[in-house]
């Protein structure tokens, strides 16, 4: 309660005027009918001034409430658009991201594809090379088998001779 605001400073400044202007009246030297022609005076001034008072406290406080409802519109457009805009980029950025990994798995399998048809071709051709170079062992084993035949056979025969 330390803290004192515009409404309760104009109650207490009404109040202290009509109190002060009463007092002042009644401690006034004056007649009767005077004294009641005053207090009806200022009574009727205290009354304006209230009903005055009263209106330029609605007013303000209608003012101040309508300022208040458009600041909040205000903010509340601009929060809502902010959120928008973040939420625009982050959807970019999430696609780009997506776009780029599906971008990478095609190349990846593609490179697998490629790697798979290379060793297959390079297993072809090795298989192609070991065949024909057992064809060529098989062949020289042959030949070498019928020349040892051949000599054998001579050898053979340098014996009967000489027998």
């Amino acid at each position: 309660m330390s803290k004192m605001d515009t409404k309760d400073f104009a109650i207490g400044a009404i109040i202290g005027g009509i109190v002060g202007a009463s007092a002042a009246m009644l401690l006034a030297p004056k007649s009767g009918s005077e004294l009641r022609s005053d207090i009806n005076d200022k009574a009727t001034v205290a009354k304006d001034l209230t009903v005055e008072f009263s209106t330029a406290a609605k007013e303000k406080g209608t003012e101040y409430s309508q300022f208040a409802k458009e600041k909040s519109d205000e903010w509340t457009q601009l929060a809502k658009e902010k959120s928008d805009n973040i939420s625009k980029l982050a959807k970019d950025s999430w696609e780009r991201v997506a776009d780029k990994t599906t971008s990478v798995t095609e190349k990846a399998s593609d490179m697998g594809d490629d790697l798979a048809s290379d060793v297959k071709e390079i297993m072809e051709t090795e298989k192609t090379e070991g065949k024909k170079l057992a064809d060529q062992v098989v062949k020289e084993i042959e030949d070498t088998k019928e020349r040892i035949q051949n000599d054998v056979n001579e050898l053979k025969e340098n014996e009967n001779k000489d027998q």
